[in-house]
């Protein structure tokens, strides 16, 4: 038998790096190869929902995560260097508003699972902004869990009403004045799905 030459060579030898590649996460976090019941063998996920917060503020809020900790943590992981939950979800977060506004947020959590997302207790944190920035060292903080595809969260802490006006707009200044509560329910949808649900938002 002649040996691979060629295109079909290196094709075969991305397909071994690949597979290879993808093993420590298939051991370490195989959930995110099924986030929220569904087949990601790409480890990622999109998702979207509208927030109802104590404000009265209308908002629809997506994500783009990729599930797993990266490498780099795993291989801390095996070096006895790794204490306590290390991010395993990375990703980006948007948010549209009432006024037409689009925020782009920098997103990273925890998702505390090893076989299924499925009821497993999970947290995530908005940072960073833009085109305008969150005030400097503030999270917008999420907390909730898995029930089979959908991702229910809360904002108890009052992180989100006092960095969102009713209207979207990010506060310059925070008071206890704006405390308040949020909450949302992710489910499996696109970019495009986004768009569609922020353009029935600014029509009202």
């Amino acid at each position: 038998m002649k040996p691979l030459r060629g295109p079909i060579q290196w094709f075969a030898l991305l397909v071994i790096f690949a597979v290879v590649l993808s093993i420590p996460y298939a051991i370490v976090n195989p959930w995110a190869l099924h986030i929220g019941g569904r087949s990601t063998a790409g480890r990622q996920w999109d998702g979207l929902g509208q927030i109802q917060a104590s404000n009265g503020g209308r908002y629809v809020l997506y994500a783009h995560v990729e599930g797993g900790a990266p490498l780099d943590s795993l291989r801390r992981s095996s070096h006895g260097g790794f204490h306590g939950k290390s991010d395993n979800l990375h990703g980006t977060a948007e948010l549209c508003t009432e006024s037409g506004a689009v925020h782009t947020f920098k997103l990273t959590g925890v998702v505390d699972a090893w076989w299924t997302t499925d009821g497993a207790p999970t947290t995530i944190d908005l940072t960073g902004g833009a085109p305008v920035k969150l005030q400097s060292g503030w999270v917008v903080a999420w907390h909730g869990s898995w029930h089979g595809p959908a991702l229910e969260l809360q904002s108890p802490d009052n992180s989100f009403t006092q960095a969102f006006t009713p209207r979207g707009e990010i506060r310059r200044v925070t008071s206890t004045a704006d405390a308040g509560t949020a909450r949302v329910t992710l489910l499996y949808g696109s970019h495009d799905d986004f768009a569609a649900a922020c353009a029935t938002l600014t029509r009202g």
